[in-house]
């Protein structure tokens, strides 16, 4: 699991920086970033009910998503905030698969 100084919090007042901030997109995931005031990046995640009713898949892709963001997490510019939205599609992927994505995905900021 990634350390709790680089997650994000996800709360409302939290989410309402997130509105103005640039985005970027593919099929299974929805990326948005904001610059912050730490030396380092935070990374969070929303994943709906939509995606999945049972909480245990949810957590299971949150999980995945979080386990890439660790082992790449050198990589990224620092003094950012990283949120994933994660789309219903997404529940039709196997790991290898999300991992290849989210790596398409991130592939301007790795």
């Amino acid at each position: 699991m990634l350390a709790k100084k680089f997650r994000l919090q996800i709360q409302k007042q939290r989410l309402a920086v997130f509105k103005a901030a640039s985005g970027r997109n593919n099929k299974y995931f929805f990326l948005k970033t904001a610059k912050n005031e730490f030396p380092y990046s935070r990374f969070g995640a929303v994943i709906s009910r939509r995606v999945d009713k049972s909480s245990v898949r949810r957590n299971k892709i949150k999980r995945i998503i979080f386990d890439f963001v660790r082992l790449k997490k050198i990589y990224f510019s620092r003094g950012k905030d990283f949120l994933i939205i994660v789309s219903p599609l997404v529940r039709n992927l196997k790991k290898a698969e999300i991992e290849k994505e989210l790596t398409f995905l991130f592939s301007k900021e790795i």
